[in-house]
């Protein structure tokens, strides 16, 4: 199962607004082209979509990245100036944050 961390949670809640979306609108993870994932927002989920728990935001998988996203932690990282979200592998020992 996917996990979201508190930081990750903040920053799709943030950049839900920056898009203008609605605010009860969830995050949506979708395939972006060469294995890559891209996000988006939606007011519910697509039929087929895995639906995450998190208690700021809902999050839907597609279904053509919710097995590539399983097991994995979705935290945020700034790089040169730059705030953007990340996955790795989720640890044995590793609290679900979300």
């Amino acid at each position: 199962m996917v996990q979201l961390t508190q930081e990750a949670t903040r920053h799709l809640v943030r950049v839900r607004g920056e898009r203008g979306a609605d605010a009860a609108a969830g995050a949506r993870f979708v395939p972006s082209g060469r294995g890559r994932v891209g996000l988006t927002f939606a007011p519910q989920p697509k039929p087929g979509d895995q639906v995450v728990e998190s208690s700021e935001i809902p999050v839907y998988l597609a279904p053509e990245v919710a097995d590539k996203l399983d097991k994995t932690t979705i935290d945020v990282r700034e790089k040169d100036g730059k705030v953007g979200l990340v996955m790795r592998p989720q640890t044995e020992e590793e609290p679900a944050t979300s």
